[in-house]
């Protein structure tokens, strides 16, 4: 069974934003430790900001996509709309119609 995750946000929850920056940087260094992987994971608004060099948990997210074969997609009009497509440091660069075909093909998309 394909699943893929779909990150809207920087954070995990919507009340303190500093715990959801902590709990987003646990998920991905526990996905690393998972039996599972998604086949993509999906990045969109601001989402799109874990793909810098300041994310926390870069590492993790660049150990993924090399050693675990997750394709890792970032939404060039979320990148342009904040400046930084020309500095991400993993990841692909993604239309919207390869996004939803990645999430058509999929068993299982889950938002985080």
């Amino acid at each position: 069974m394909s699943f893929t995750y779909l990150i809207s946000s920087d954070v995990i929850g919507h009340q303190d934003p500093e715990l959801g920056r902590r709990l987003m940087h646990s998920f991905f260094l526990k996905l690393l430790e998972a039996a599972e992987k998604p086949t993509h994971i999906l990045f969109l608004e601001k989402g799109v900001q874990l793909l810098l060099p300041e994310f926390s948990a870069l590492d993790a997210l660049k150990i993924l996509a090399e050693e675990s074969g997750v394709t890792l997609l970032a939404c060039v009009t979320c990148l342009d709309y904040y400046g930084i497509k020309d500095k991400i440091e993993v990841g692909e660069i993604s239309t919207m119609p390869e996004i939803i075909a990645v999430m058509h093909e999929s068993d299982k998309v889950i938002h985080i």
